[in-house]
């Protein structure tokens, strides 16, 4: 897989973005200092307390992370925005092993700090949650402000995310996501601030099995 620097610059003359060598130079330097920022220490780890939420859904209403536990473990999965096709394909990964997480006891919940275009973007079993100005992602410790470079980078390539977030910061979430057990500790912790790279969903679904705790023998 090429660096996530030269990927980006890639992108960006694919759509006509002429781009001098300083230019350049700085796009790829901006994603390799995300790649070693140590993020993915700094946010909660395994054994951690995900922090307790209240977030609006897609659908007005407001999810509650304690209503969602009291039923079994969660899986809470932070996203860029709808308009990251990776991230559109991990979400329809997590959608078509839904029927499987739900068996085995667990609701998935999908945040975002989108707020415009979300409506009708995806059509999910599950709540896409917004995150509005990333405040839990804060708290989880997986948001990132993008430096300047990145901003412009984004911007050519159409995504303007101050629009998108309805918020005046140029700030995202890392892709990532947890398995929350019951008592809100977290089992199982995938931080990734290339967001090209997701867990297996088969990986997610042994973690909510685990968290779920033995299961009673059924007579």
């Amino acid at each position: 897989m090429k660096a996530l620097g030269t990927a980006l610059v890639e992108s960006l003359e694919k759509r006509g973005a002429v781009l001098g060598q300083d230019r350049r130079a700085a796009i790829v330097r901006a994603a390799q200092d995300l790649l070693e920022s140590n993020i993915a220490m700094r946010a909660l780890q395994v054994g951690e307390t995900m922090p307790a939420f209240a977030l609006p859904a897609a659908s007005g209403e407001i999810v509650r992370l304690s209503d969602v536990l009291q039923a079994g473990p969660a899986v809470v999965s932070f996203f860029r925005g709808t308009w990251c096709e990776y991230c559109q394909a991990f979400i329809r990964a997590l959608a078509e092993a839904y029927d499987e997480i739900r068996a085995a006891g667990a609701e998935v919940l999908a945040i975002s700090p989108q707020r415009e275009g979300i409506e009708g973007s995806m059509a999910l079993p599950f709540p896409w949650l917004r995150d509005d100005d990333n405040l839990l992602a804060r708290k989880v410790g997986v948001a990132f402000e993008l430096p300047g470079d990145l901003c412009w980078a984004y911007r050519e390539l159409g995504i303007d995310l101050l629009k998108l977030n309805q918020s005046d910061r140029y700030e995202l979430p890392v892709p990532a996501t947890f398995v929350v057990a019951k008592d809100r500790s977290i089992r199982f912790a995938h931080v990734e601030p290339d967001y090209r790279r997701r867990p297996a969903v088969q990986e997610v679904l042994g973690a909510v099995q685990q968290a779920r705790g033995p299961q009673p023998n059924l007579p």
